[in-house]
């Protein structure tokens, strides 16, 4: 992890939107009930990117 907050909090929502993405992947070829988790998993894990990646 980065030494420093900024440089912390950006490898942190790297990190979600990779994993959003692979979740969101992973959607084709999943049965219907798990796809629907990994698609509200992903979706969680994209606004957690969004947030962390914002400068507010």
């Amino acid at each position: 992890m980065p030494g420093d907050e900024k440089a912390a909090l950006a490898a942190l929502a790297d990190a979600e939107r990779r994993t959003a993405d692979n979740r969101t992947k992973a959607l084709g070829s999943a049965p219907p009930e798990l796809a629907r988790l990994l698609a509200s998993v992903a979706a969680a894990g994209a606004a957690h990117a969004y947030l962390l990646g914002s400068d507010s």
